[in-house]
């Protein structure tokens, strides 16, 4: 299953909540500062909350496109890709570290 990234999608506000307690080799950056937003285990978010823990962690900062840094919706989209690859797996990570709270 993919998370997508339109309007639409942001616009539900999804919920999201890590599925164990153990923490995966994660790359730095981006990554692991949504994985930082969702702890402590098992407290589920919002993607607005996500997005303001993240925010927070100086997330912006990370964002190799200045013009982007500030757009929400630039943020929003960027943190669910990163939600998609920590429900569908990468090859650093194993599937399923993440859960959509229905």
């Amino acid at each position: 299953m993919r998370i997508p990234r339109t309007l639409a999608y942001i616009a539900t506000n999804p919920r999201f909540a890590l599925t164990r307690a153990s923490r995966p080799s994660l790359q730095r950056g981006q990554m692991t500062i949504v994985y930082d937003s969702l702890e402590p285990f098992p407290s589920e978010y919002s993607l607005e909350e996500l997005a303001a823990r993240c925010i927070e962690r100086d997330y912006p900062a990370t964002i190799k496109r200045p013009n982007n840094a500030e757009n929400p919706v630039f943020i929003r989209k960027s943190i669910l890709y990163h939600l998609d690859r920590l429900l569908n797996g990468t090859t650093r990570t194993p599937p399923n570290i993440i859960r959509l709270v229905t």
